[in-house]
C-alpha cells in the first residue's frame, strides 16, 4: 500500500509542477493586494499609534519614557522607526515592508511543507493564509491583517518565531549547532514582540529539547542548549545597552520587559473585554461550538469514506464511479456554500491535538517520511491558541494567534488523513484529497469576498501622498467624515508647532496632521489606565497640557464603561481639568455633553484649544 501512495504521490508532484503552485499563490497575492490597497487599516482604532510611535522614535523621543506603550516590546517599534528613517515617514514604508515579510513569510512555508509534503498541500496551505488572513478584514474594523496589523509586535513575533521553528527543526534533523545560534537570536527577538507569541515559542523549544535528548547525544544537547542561551540574550542586552545612553540600569532593564510589564496588572484578566476575548464569559457555549464543528468534520470524513469503501465492494464500472465522485463533489460544494465559515475556526484546537498525536506517533517511522518540522510547527499553532482560551477564531486576534493553527489542520486534511484513510482504509487518495481541496477552497474564497465586501466600502481618501488611506463615507461612518473636516480644521487652523492631544484615542490624527502630542498618554482606555494609572496619566496631561485637545465621544461598553469623562472613574477627573482651561473652537461652541443613543464607538468630534496662561496680576 505504501508503494502505490509513493505512486501515486509521484504523479500528482512531477519536478515540474513543484513551483506552480507557488506563482499560483503569487497572483493571488497580488490580486488581494490590489483588491485591498490602502483599505487595511482602520482610520482611529489602534493603527494610529503603529504610525506615530515609529514617527516618533525617529525624531529622537524614547520608547516608554517619551511614549507609553502597551501592546509591546520595542523591537517593532524601533525596526518602523529604522525604515522611517531610511525610506522616509510614511504608511507607503510600512506598507512596502509588511508586504514584503508577508510575501517572504509564505515563500518560507510553501518550500518547507512541499518538503514534507507534496505541491498540492503547500499551495493550499498557502492559499489560506494569503486569502484569509494575511488581507483579512472580517469586521467593521480593519487592522486584523498583516499589512496594517493591530499592533507590529503580534506579525513581527509571528514571523520570527516561524523562522525559529524552521532553524529548530533544522537543528535536530542537521545536527548543527549554527541552527540553534540563529534560533536562540530568534528567540531573543521573539522576547522583545509580545509576551503570548514568545511564551508559545518556547512550548516549542522545550518539545525541541525534549527531542534533541531522544535522538542525540548529551554533549550535543548540552553544547546546542549553552548556543541558544547565549544567542538569546544578544537582542536584550543590545536593547538593554541602547536604552542605558539614555536612562538608568533600572529604566533601561523596564523599557528591555516593555512587553511583559502588563502581566503584573491582574486587573486587566477581569476587564469584560479579556473575558470576551478569551471566550470566559461563555465557555460552555464555546466548547459545545467546537465541538459541534469537529463532530461534523468527522461525519464528513465518515461519508466519504463509506462511500469509497461501498463503490469498491460493488466494483462499479468506470463511468459509473465517475457518477459516484460527481455526486460527491455536488454534496461537497453544496456544503461549502451552506456553511459559515466565519465560525472555522471552532475545531482548530481539536484539530490541532490530532495533527499532533499523528504525528508524535508517527515520528520515528521513516515510511512516513521527515516529522521534525511539522511536529514542532504543530506544537507551536496548539500552544498559541493558548491566548484565544475558549473563543477560537480565525477573526479579531485569531489573524495571528489562529494561522499557525489553522495551517496544521489543512497540513491533516489535506495530506496527514488522505495517507492514513488510503493505508487504513483503501480510500481512494487522489479522490478524497479533491473533494478536501475543493471545500476548502470554497470556504478560502468566501472568506476573503467577505473581506472584501468591506474593503469596497472604504472609498474615502484621508491623509495624502504617502499615507493616504482609504476609509468609509460618511453614509457609512459619520464619524469618519468628521474626522477628515477636522483634520483640514487642523491644518488651516492649528500652527504646525502648536501640540495636540486626542482623547481618549485616535492618534491616527496626530500623525495625519504631524502634530506631537506633548504629554506620554496616547491612549486613555481603561486596561492602558489600569497599567500606567489614570491619577499618574492625569497628572502627566495637565504638566505637559497640549495648545489642542481633540475629545472623541468614544463609548467604550467593551471595556465595562461608557464614555470618557462622563463614566464614573473614567477620565471624569481630567474632562473636569479640561472644561477649566480649554474653550471649544470646532465645531462651534455650544453645549457639550454626552452624545445621545447608545452608539458603540464613535459619533462626536470637538477640538478644544488651550486658554492663555492668567498672569499674577489677574492679566493675561
Amino acid at each position: 500500500m505504501e508503494n502505490l501512495t509513493g505512486r501515486r504521490l509521484q504523479i500528482l508532484d512531477p519536478h515540474c509542477s513543484k513551483w506552480v503552485g507557488l506563482m499560483l499563490v503569487g497572483c493571488v497575492f497580488i490580486t488581494a493586494a490590489i483588491l485591498s490597497w490602502r483599505r487595511w487599516p482602520d482610520l482611529l482604532v489602534d493603527f494610529g499609534m503603529q504610525l506615530y510611535l515609529p514617527w516618533r522614535i525617529s525624531a529622537g523621543e524614547v520608547l516608554y519614557r517619551d511614549l507609553n506603550y502597551l501592546t509591546g516590546g520595542p523591537f517593532s517599534q524601533y525596526f518602523n522607526a529604522l525604515l522611517f528613517k531610511i525610506f522616509g515617514v510614511s504608511f507607503r514604508t510600512l506598507i512596502v515592508a509588511n508586504l514584503a515579510i508577508t510575501a517572504g513569510m509564505v515563500v518560507l512555508i510553501y518550500r518547507r511543507f512541499l518538503a514534507v509534503a507534496d505541491w498540492l498541500t503547500a499551495t493550499m496551505i498557502c492559499l489560506g493564509i494569503v486569502l484569509v488572513f494575511a488581507f483579512q478584514h472580517s469586521g467593521r474594523i480593519g487592522n486584523y491583517n498583516y499589512v496594517a496589523p493591530y499592533c507590529h509586535e503580534i506579525f513581527h513575533g509571528l514571523v520570527l518565531s516561524i523562522l525559529v521553528v524552521v532553524w529548530l527543526s533544522d537543528w535536530i534533523d542537521r545536527r548543527q549547532t549554527r541552527f540553534a545560534l540563529a534560533a536562540g537570536f530568534g528567540s531573543g527577538l521573539v522576547f522583545l514582540t509580545k509576551p503570548d507569541v514568545f511564551l508559545a515559542l518556547m512550548v516549542c523549544v522545550a518539545a525541541v529539547i525534549c527531542l534533541v535528548g531522544f535522538r542525540h547525544r548529551a554533549n550535543f544537547a548540552v553544547k546546542s542548549a549553552l548556543a541558544f542561551s547565549g544567542a538569546g540574550l544578544i537582542p536584550l542586552l543590545a536593547f538593554f545597552a541602547f536604552f542605558l545612553r539614555m536612562e538608568d540600569w533600572q529604566t533601561s532593564l523596564r523599557s528591555v520587559m516593555g512587553a511583559w510589564v502588563p502581566l503584573w496588572h491582574t486587573s486587566i484578566t477581569r476587564d469584560p473585554f479579556y473575558q470576551w476575548c478569551m471566550g470566559l464569559d461563555t465557555p460552555f457555549l464555546h466548547l459545545g461550538r467546537m465541538a459541534e464543528w469537529f463532530a461534523g468534520i468527522v461525519a464528513l470524513t465518515a461519508f466519504y469514506v463509506l462511500t469509497f469503501r461501498i463503490g469498491m465492494k460493488l466494483e462499479l464500472k468506470r463511468f459509473k464511479l465517475a457518477g459516484m465522485f460527481g455526486l460527491l463533489v455536488l454534496v461537497s460544494l453544496a456544503l461549502a456554500l451552506v456553511v459559515n465559515w466565519d465560525e472555522c475556526g471552532r475545531p482548530l484546537l481539536l484539530l490541532s491535538l490530532c495533527t499532533g498525536a499523528l504525528l508524535a506517533a508517527n515520528y520515528r517511522n521513516p515510511a512516513r517520511g521527515p516529522a521534525t518540522f511539522p511536529l514542532l510547527w504543530s506544537v507551536f499553532g496548539l500552544a498559541l491558541l493558548a491566548k484565544l482560551g475558549f473563543f477560537t477564531r480565525i477573526s479579531h486576534y485569531g489573524f495571528a494567534l489562529a494561522m499557525p493553527a489553522f495551517v496544521g489542520a489543512v497540513y491533516l486534511l489535506v495530506w496527514q488523513l488522505p495517507v492514513l484513510l488510503q493505508q487504513r482504509y483503501q480510500t481512494r487518495f487522489d479522490w478524497f484529497r479533491v473533494l478536501i481541496c475543493l471545500v476548502l477552497v470554497t470556504g478560502f474564497v468566501r472568506l476573503f469576498l467577505q473581506s472584501e465586501s468591506y474593503y469596497r466600502q472604504k472609498t474615502v481618501a484621508v491623509g495624502t501622498g504617502g499615507d493616504r488611506i482609504m476609509a468609509y463615507d460618511s453614509v457609512r461612518d459619520p464619524f469618519h467624515g468628521n474626522v477628515e473636516t477636522a483634520l483640514s480644521w487642523i491644518e488651516t487652523n492649528v500652527p504646525p508647532e502648536a501640540t495636540l492631544a486626542v482623547l481618549p484615542e485616535g492618534v491616527m490624527i496626530n500623525y495625519l496632521s504631524r502634530r506631537v502630542n506633548p504629554t506620554p498618554c496616547l491612549v486613555w482606555v481603561p486596561p492602558v489606565m489600569a497599567v500606567f494609572g489614570q491619577a499618574a496619566m492625569t497628572s502627566a496631561f495637565e504638566e505637559r497640557c497640549p495648545d489642542y485637545t481633540v475629545i472623541m465621544a468614544r463609548n467604550t461598553t467593551e471595556f465595562g464603561v461608557g464614555f470618557f469623562g462622563y463614566s464614573r472613574d473614567y477620565g471624569t477627573g481630567l474632562m473636569q481639568w479640561i472644561d477649566g482651561h480649554y474653550d471649544r473652537v470646532y465645531p462651534l461652541p455650544g453645549p457639550a455633553g454626552p452624545p445621545a443613543g447608545d452608539q458603540p464607538f464613535f459619533a462626536e468630534l470637538q477640538i478644544l484649544k488651550r486658554r492663555p496662561p492668567v498672569s499674577p496680576e489677574g492679566k493675561n
